[in-house]
């Protein structure tokens, strides 16, 4: 019996070793993915959604905030990746899959989807980041197109949020570009704040301000998830498309793609 065990306990530690050898030469989305370590740091972060003092919308003030450190992915998920998602049934099928070019036509829960199944896969913790990391990540190339705080009726604020995003948008073209077209940010991410918005964890809220633009009181309303971009944007968690509809402030983004921050790997991780 004794034997046995032991015999059995080798097969297992050779079946992991050759399941490690295999996923480290696949290709596809079992390929090595490139990650970016961003350390921790301190963010001026601008809660996002509808605020009101006194009974009139007014833009929150930006309030420093601390994330810890955290890896994400250096470039967006792929089409090929997904693919393999869809493939294997985990992931609805999307428009325009297959190759290396980001995967876009992708809402809130298709990139939910992919990140449980990459993470089934690999035997790692994957996961959308939270706006908060998303904006760290992003560095010198965050922007958002909040109106200034001040007293403007819905309409003023609505031409003011516009004109902000058409601002940070300049003449990037809607048309796709490879991986790595937009080029890097100072923190080496590729593409972040090209003309694919990215989905994050963050959601809308609506709140009441304090005279000075503190953050009274708030609540999350997640349907509505936070995309970020050249600006932020805020899209209805089930569109894939929301230059046809679907995005509930501002300029809608041209394309909606996403790419995700891994956690401290377990099991077979070690292998990736």
């Amino acid at each position: 019996m004794k034997h046995l065990s032991l015999l059995a306990g080798i097969l297992c530690a050779l079946t992991l070793v050759a399941i490690g050898l295999w996923v480290r030469s696949a290709p596809g989305p079992f390929a090595p993915v490139e990650l970016v370590s961003v350390p921790a740091g301190r963010i001026d972060y601008r809660p996002f959604g509808n605020f009101a003092h006194g009974g009139k919308a007014q833009t929150p003030r930006a309030e420093p905030v601390e994330v810890a450190g955290f890896e994400i992915m250096k470039f967006q998920v792929s089409r090929s990746q997904y693919a393999a998602c869809v493939a294997s049934g985990a992931c609805p099928a999307v428009p325009a899959t297959g190759g290396e070019m980001p995967q876009t036509m992708v809402n809130w829960k298709d990139a939910s989807a992919f990140a449980a199944w990459y993470s089934k896969v690999t035997g790692q913790h994957w996961r959308l980041p939270t706006d908060r990391e998303w904006q760290l990540a992003a560095a010198e190339r965050y922007g958002e197109a909040s109106a200034d705080p001040g007293d403007l009726d819905p309409g003023e604020r609505m031409l003011a949020q516009y004109k902000a995003g058409v601002l940070l948008r300049g003449t990037a073209s809607p048309v796709l570009r490879s991986a790595g077209g937009f080029g890097l940010n100072s923190r080496g991410l590729a593409d972040i704040s090209g003309n694919v918005w990215e989905w994050t964890d963050g959601c809308m809220e609506s709140g009441t301000l304090a005279e000075d633009g503190a953050v009274l009181a708030s609540e999350p309303y997640c349907w509505v998830r936070i995309a970020g971009g050249r600006h932020r944007a805020a899209v209805v968690d089930f569109v894939r498309d929301a230059s046809v509809g679907g995005c509930a402030v501002g300029l809608p983004p041209d394309h909606l793609g996403f790419r995700l921050v891994r956690e401290a790997p377990s099991g077979l991780g070690r292998f990736f």
